[in-house]
Formats: C-alpha cells, structure tokens, sequence
C-alpha cells in the first residue's frame, strides 16, 4: 500500500482554526446558555406567581387535598398574599373573613414544586444539544469564513517563493556545469572546492524550503527506510572520505509518512554530522527500540537547546534555517526529536519513530 495521498491541512492552519471554532462556539454557546438560563428564570417567577394565584382563590373555597392548610397567629410579621419558602416547600398567607386572631396559611409540599420546577427545567433545556450542534455547525463555518483570506494569502506567498525556487535550479545547474569544466581545466583548486561547497549548500537550502513549503501531511507512502539510509550513507561516505559512516540497522524498517519530508530530516542531520565532524571521526546511525539514533564525533554545539531556533547558527557557515526545518518537518510526521552534545565530543540525535513505523 504506497502512494495513499493524505489530504490535510497544515499544522498551523489546523491550529488556527481549532482556536477560532474554539473561541465562536465558546461565544455562541454562553450566549445561547444566558438566554436559555434568562427564560427558565422568566418561567420560573411565572410559576411562582401562579402558585400564589392559585392559593388565594384556594383561600376562598379551602376544600378538596390541594393544598395543606394550617392557621397561624395574626401577629406573625410575615406579609399577607406573598410566598415564602421554607424547608417543607412554599407557603402564603391569607386573611380569614370574620377573623382578626387568625391567618390561614395554604401550603404546597415541596416534591410538588420540585416536579412542576422540572417541568419548566425540561421545556427550557429540552432542545440543547440540538442547539449546541448548531451552534458547533455555524461555529465551524464562521472560522473558514473568517480564515479563509488568510489562508489564501498564505498560499498565495507559498505558490509565488515555489516559482522562485523552481527558477532559482537554470542558474545553480549553469553555475555547478560550469564549475566542472573549471575544475577539469584547473584541477583540484581550494576556490573551486569552496564554490562547489557554497552551491551545495544553496541546493540544500532550496531542498529543504521546498520541503518545508509542501503540505506537511501531503503524500504519505510506506517504504523501507533502512534502504533508504544505506544508500543516503553510501553518498555521504563519497562526500566525506575522511569520515567513517557506520550503520547498525535491522534488514527492513517499513515506516508510513512522507517520503521526500523524511530524507529532508535524514539528510540534514547526516550532512552536519559530516561537515561538522573531525578528520578520521566517525558518525554512527543505528536502532535502539523504536528510536533512530545518529550520533557523531564531531566538535559539538555549545547551545543546543537552542539549536533548533529559527536563523540559529554558530559558524560563519549557512544560514541558521537547516534544523529549525528539520523540527518542524518531524512535528508534521509525528517524529519526536531530541538533541544532546558536547564540544569536542559530538552530537546524538535521537529520532523516535514509534509514530511512523509499520508494525
């Protein structure tokens, strides 16, 4: 099973758009709550004031189980004909004709207010979910509306930096056709090596921001990415005769994830491991459980916690963008990676496939 496209958006556009949803349905939905909480409110003292209604025309013709009635002291400072509650459930009081001694007090249980409570709860609170599903539905389609020209922007950029970098390969394959034949007519020349070493560096540059530009969750394909590293070690020995590549993989590692993304990763972290090595070093690739380890004997970085930062360099050397690209190109594929080193002992990176290899 190869060459099963995946159709996604980008890291950052999901993000945008989970935050966005997040914050309109949030919105939507303490609307809806507040309106929702206002009527049940509204209903509620409606309630009440039928029940008092009812118990003052209960007042005038106390029979039938209605409503218990008691008699209390008129010298209670509780006001006539208004409810009160208490533990029992509701009660209001009522003058007696005939009577100045006495007050009638019409009582309702308080399981019977609870019932008729519940009643107007459910009347009020019925349709929620319904309305919280709509509220998500118009939530979502507000986000893309709201997004949407700045995605287009943003791809509108992208498009116009590929045609650049699409152009950019006429000249670099004149300049390396032409460093050729300077390096025929001349020999081995340590300012042609430096041009050959500074176009290298331009087309790695190119392949990486391609790579970076490309959907990252784009094509996935499964492939044998022990293969794949064999053959990347075997052009980097040519690269870098003066350093020994070993490798200590299994026969097949099948992993499923983007292809051309992954060789980015691999080859970015290879090609420092022996730019920036030591004559007669070594760079060691090998398995430990479901982690890549490529480790090196090279001078090391003195920060690197912060190697991965945008623009972040130590040398005179590049550009400072190669492994904040490789970072994000292994947060796309859902590889970590960890870093250690040491000056003048080397650097270990530590890739964890645990997410892209096929069991």
């Amino acid at each position: 099973m190869s060459g099963v496209r995946g159709i996604c958006l980008r890291r950052y556009e999901r993000e945008s758009l989970f935050k966005s949803f997040f914050l309109f349905f949030l919105l939507l939905g303490a609307i809806y709550f507040l309106f929702a909480w206002g009527n049940f409110q509204d209903r509620r003292r409606e309630l009440d004031d039928r029940i008092l209604n009812e118990m003052r025309i209960f007042s005038f013709h106390p029979t039938g189980q209605t409503f218990p009635v008691d008699f209390v002291s008129a010298d209670t400072p509780r006001e006539r004909m208004r409810l009160y509650r208490e533990e029992k459930g509701l009660y209001a009081l009522f003058p007696i004709p005939g009577s100045r001694q006495y007050l009638m007090k019409v009582s309702m249980p308080r399981q019977e207010y609870e019932r008729r409570l519940r009643e107007i709860r459910h009347e009020s609170f019925t349709a929620w979910w319904l309305y919280l599903t709509l509220i998500g539905v118009i939530s979502f389609l507000l986000a893309i509306y709201t997004l949407y020209p700045f995605k287009r922007a943003m791809d509108l950029n992208e498009e116009f930096v590929k045609d650049i970098l699409h152009d950019i390969n006429t000249p670099l394959s004149a300049l390396r056709i032409n460093l050729n034949l300077l390096k025929k007519r001349h020999g081995e020349d340590r300012t042609v090596e430096r041009m050959f070493y500074s176009l290298e560096t331009i087309q790695a540059f190119q392949s990486n921001l391609k790579a970076f530009l490309d959907r990252e969750c784009g094509l996935k394909e499964r492939f044998d990415l022990a293969e794949l590293l064999r053959r990347r070690l075997e052009y980097f020995r040519q690269i870098h005769p003066d350093v020994e590549f070993e490798e200590e993989l299994p026969r097949h590692l099948k992993v499923e994830g983007n292809r051309e993304a992954i060789l980015r990763i691999l080859e970015n972290i290879l090609s420092n491991a022996g730019r920036y090595n030591v004559p007669g070093g070594s760079v060691r690739v090998f398995l430990d459980e479901s982690c890549l380890v490529i480790e090196d004997t090279g001078v090391g970085i003195k920060e690197p916690e912060r190697a991965f930062e945008r623009f972040y360099k130590e040398g005179e050397r590049g550009l400072g963008l190669g492994l904040h690209i490789v970072k994000k190109l292994a947060q796309a594929q859902g590889i970590g990676i960890h870093l250690e080193s040491r000056i003048g002992e080397g650097t270990r990176f530590t890739l964890d496939l645990g997410g892209v290899i096929v069991r």
